[in-house]
């Protein structure tokens, strides 16, 4: 049986929660999206600057006949 860990959490405030978002609304859409990636690769072990090639091979495509 699971049970929550109270220990982990703390009550704040919103003023509190502010202070630890991310993104404030001066930041731009690229910068969000520049960090989003750089999340992303932290979390899956890629290089940022160098992302592994996407294997076409795979996938293939046709047409739909009507």
């Amino acid at each position: 049986m699971y049970k929550l860990d109270k220990k982990i959490f703390k009550q704040g405030s919103f003023a509190d929660a502010e202070k630890d978002n991310l993104f404030s609304k001066d930041t731009s859409i690229g910068e969000r999206l520049r960090q989003a990636w750089y999340l992303t690769c932290m979390a899956y072990g890629i290089d940022p600057d160098n992302p592994p090639k996407m294997e076409k091979h795979l996938f293939s495509t046709r047409k739909h006949e009507c």
